[in-house]
């Protein structure tokens, strides 16, 4: 609409560009990207609301857990921790729960395999309403069974890794987070985490990059 206007107007000759010498800007830390709502054209001369979102793209930062052998990036801002998850009377084995954004919205669920709590999540999961999408994904070579339920604002997903991607201590693992609309890049944010998990050797533990993760007690 602008070219147009102008383009009408009475037009004067603008002096020959002069050359500018290169400069190279520096780069901002954290990095901000815009995302504006597109304004559909209108006849009238009503003044028209443009919506801009911002986000604020934190830098990685590397996490390990030695004790577990996995390993994944996660926004630097985010609080990561480990608890020990108490069983049932009677239950046998050991699981744990690594809590990774502020929310409280995406969790990493690690659990021996020979306790069979991988089909118990499968289960739990093909139960949200409404049923989830499944499908098979392999990040970094362990094999995922991946569910997607979307319920208006919320967006649950979950992997469940396979026994057979168990890493050499024995343990498998549950990604699961919950995106809400709300917070129009979670899931950007939620699935970079998941693209980074990794499980390690013992062996390849010391030259494995990433801060330890804490471990807290369990406060019920």
């Amino acid at each position: 609409m602008i070219a147009l206007i102008l383009a009408t107007g009475c037009t004067q000759p603008s002096p020959a560009p002069q050359p500018v010498a290169a400069t190279t800007p520096p780069l901002p830390s954290p990095v901000a990207t815009a995302v504006e709502t597109p304004v559909p054209a209108k006849t009238t001369s009503n003044p028209q609301t443009v919506i801009t979102i911002i986000h604020i793209v934190e830098p990685l930062k590397a996490w390990k857990d030695p004790a577990l052998h996995f390993a994944f990036e996660a926004p630097a801002n985010w609080n990561v921790t480990t608890m020990e998850v108490p069983l049932p009377a009677g239950a046998q084995g050991l699981v744990y729960r690594t809590n990774l954004d502020p929310a409280g919205a995406f969790t990493i669920t690690t659990f021996p395999v020979s306790i069979d709590s991988d089909q118990a999540y499968r289960d739990a999961f093909r139960k949200w309403d409404p049923a989830p999408v499944e499908s098979t994904v392999t990040i970094n070579g362990i094999v995922f069974d991946r569910f997607e339920s979307v319920n208006g604002s919320k967006n649950q997903v979950g992997y469940v890794s396979r026994k057979s991607g168990a890493n050499d201590l024995g343990f498998a693992s549950v990604l699961r987070y919950t995106a809400d609309s709300a917070r129009p890049f979670d899931r950007e944010d939620f699935e970079k985490v998941v693209a980074s998990f990794t499980y390690f050797t013992g062996a390849r533990e010391p030259s494995v990059p990433g801060e330890v993760i804490p471990r807290v007690w369990y406060n019920g």
